[in-house]
């Protein structure tokens, strides 16, 4: 709800919009329901902003009233989504590092066995679609229509994949104390002849 009073106030009063929604937000709805003579739910505040044309015009003058304090708590706001998105990004490489140390007989293989999954779908499909062309060539054109529909599924499985594979190289490069080259290093080796 206060993401719906957050793009009502973007219009004209930004910062109050950015703020109003973040961890300061009880504070500053407090405030703007004080101006606005409603409660400090997000309900009232919206129906206010709705139904009343004036009030835009009063919280954007308590925005140049307030625009220092409100910058300030606005920063804050954004260093505290910046803490948690690197938060979450420290937790995903420790547990990637925890998949790559493990030695879990499964974690160690789910790339070559989704490989292989792959390559049985990719056979059985091809032999599906000879063994209707062969046997049962009236259906024909609805299997290569659904073999069409499959393509999206094969490209995103294939690039996964594919993706696999790279890291893979890149697991071993490392564990064998070589530094992985990125895509223009090898290019430039392919372009060198090594």
């Amino acid at each position: 709800m206060w993401e719906t009073v957050k793009d009502l106030l973007g219009r004209a009063a930004p910062l109050l919009g950015t703020v109003i929604a973040g961890p300061a937000g009880a504070g500053i709805a407090a405030a703007v329901a004080s101006v606005l003579g409603v409660e400090a739910t997000p309900e009232a505040i919206e129906n206010e902003l709705r139904t009343n044309p004036e009030a835009l015009v009063m919280l954007k003058r308590l925005e140049s009233q307030e625009r220092v304090r409100l910058r300030e708590l606005a920063f804050k706001h954004a260093e505290l989504e910046s803490d948690e998105r690197k938060l979450a990004l420290s937790s995903q490489a420790a547990t990637q590092q925890a998949e790559i140390a493990s030695n879990d007989a499964y974690v160690r293989r789910w790339r070559p066995t989704f490989g292989y999954a792959m390559c049985l779908a990719w056979v059985l499909l091809f032999f599906g679609l000879a063994f209707t062309l062969v046997f049962h060539p009236a259906h024909a054109a609805d299997v290569v229509n659904s073999v069409v529909a499959l393509t999206p599924l094969f490209a995103v499985a294939l690039a996964v994949l594919g993706i696999s594979i790279h890291k893979r190289s890149q697991d071993k490069q490392v564990a064998s104390g070589l530094s992985p080259k990125g895509l223009l290093g090898g290019i430039k080796q392919a372009m060198n002849g090594g």
